[in-house]
């Protein structure tokens, strides 16, 4: 089905927009690959009408932070004993796939992210020119980044340049765009990372990078001099609202001070942190601060699973068991860190993240019918802490419909999981054990 004229018609519309409007009965309709209208239901309707009976639509889920080539090793990385799981368990299992594997597991990533109502990624891995293949045919949005290291920046500087020439960084002229993406502050040096600033000026490109995410990246940060890893990017000038930083599950107090001081924005994966480091970011303090916000999966076998549903449930859980206060991380905040708080932090705020009309029409529709979200007295706090990625029964992004009935439109599910699965069966003898 290709990109032309519809009519949404639903039960309920959350807009999420910045006076919160919400329609009961509501409609979006659709013009090409931006929205025309949102509001009560019109007695003349645009092009094809389809209705979502049952239904509350809301703008499509933004994903701050994943990593869709390690759909592969979801499940072969258990339990590991905190500071292992990198470079003990995930590296050996790395360079067991190429480039082809990586783009198998890729789809499959895209896939169970979109039919789980995410329309809006920022993905970053090694081998991204291949990958970017799967992401542009699952018809995600999405900002790619190519992993940089030390140990490889000269052919990981030329893949990033290659993407930026391939992509550009603009998301308005894109669906797809580039980023520039170092991988930690403990495997890039200063010189490395005066070069990604660089390239970053040059092109207009976001910077993607994991911050304070293990105890031995703190530990690598310090012993160059520095007082610690936000320290660290903040003397090289990689501290800004054009920055996105991942994790910060070691930060200190003061750290998360200077990160929000600056406006940066940061990813806040809280079922992986939880599991790869039994912590809690210090998010509270940085969103206080002033940082911007988003929720990521981050990858299937850092959590087992792709669900930002599941994300948010658990970021409004575990913080406030973390602030030691229940009314903290109030459920409407949580809704807007997966969608209009996450949207800024990519810098496409006034591209996606509510619907409004002119917006690029990225819309979900989630079904309010099942047991376990009823009754749906509070529509936020439902969405929040009730519903679930296999509620989702339609998504469009940039007004295409990629999920009708909860069934992919435009990918062969079967045939991807096939090569997917085998790609990553070929992975399970060769796992080192707990």
């Amino acid at each position: 089905m290709k990109a032309s004229s519809y009519t949404l018609l639903a039960d309920e519309v959350l807009t999420l927009d910045s006076r919160g409007m919400t329609y009961s009965p509501g409609a979006v309709v659709i013009e090409g690959d931006s929205i025309s209208y949102v509001g009560p239901p019109q007695a003349e309707k645009s092009g094809t009408v389809i209705h979502l009976d049952g239904c509350a639509l809301l703008p499509g889920l933004v994903d701050v932070h994943t990593h869709t080539p390690m759909w592969l090793f979801r499940g072969l990385t258990e339990d590991v004993p905190r500071g292992e799981w990198l470079q003990a368990r995930m590296r050996p299992l790395e360079t067991l796939v190429g480039p082809s594997e990586l783009r198998a597991g890729a789809l499959a990533g895209c896939l169970e992210l979109l039919t789980s109502g995410v329309t809006t990624i920022a993905d970053r891995y090694s081998e991204m020119g291949e990958v970017a293949g799967a992401v542009e045919e699952s018809g995600l949005r999405a900002v790619l980044a190519h992993s940089l290291y030390d140990s490889d920046a000269e052919r990981g500087l030329r893949e990033a340049e290659a993407l930026l020439g391939r992509f550009g960084a603009d998301p308005a002229r894109s669906r797809v765009w580039a980023g520039v993406g170092p991988h930690a502050t403990d495997s890039c040096g200063p010189d490395l990372l005066r070069r990604v600033a660089a390239l970053a000026e040059r092109s207009g490109a976001r910077i993607f990078i994991h911050l304070a995410q293990a105890e031995a990246e703190v530990a690598a940060v310090r012993a160059r001099g520095y007082a610690g890893c936000a320290a660290y990017l903040d003397e090289l000038g990689l501290l800004a609202p054009t920055v996105v930083v991942a994790h910060g599950t070691y930060l200190t107090d003061g750290e998360a001070d200077l990160v929000g001081r600056r406006g940066t924005a940061v990813a806040h994966c809280p079922s992986s942190n939880a599991k790869l480091e039994a912590r809690v970011a210090p998010v509270g303090r940085m969103r206080r601060s002033g940082a911007v916000v988003g929720l990521g999966t981050d990858a299937a076998c850092c959590n087992n699973g792709m669900d930002l549903f599941a994300e948010m449930r658990t970021a409004g859980l575990l913080n406030k068991v973390a602030a030691d206060d229940p009314a903290a991380f109030p459920a409407a905040d949580l809704l807007r860190m997966a969608t209009t708080e996450a949207a800024a932090a990519l810098g496409i705020a006034h591209l996606v993240g509510s619907l409004e009309t002119g917006k690029r029409a990225d819309v979900i529709a989630v079904d309010r019918r099942a047991p376990h979200v009823q009754p749906w007295h509070d529509p936020v706090a439902n969405l929040v802490y009730a519903a679930r990625g296999s509620d989702v029964s339609a998504v469009f992004v940039d007004g295409t419909p990629l999920v009708l009935d909860r069934r992919p439109v435009r990918l062969d599910a079967e045939r991807i999981l096939a090569d997917a699965t085998q790609a990553a069966h070929a992975l399970a003898p060769l796992a080192v054990g707990p």
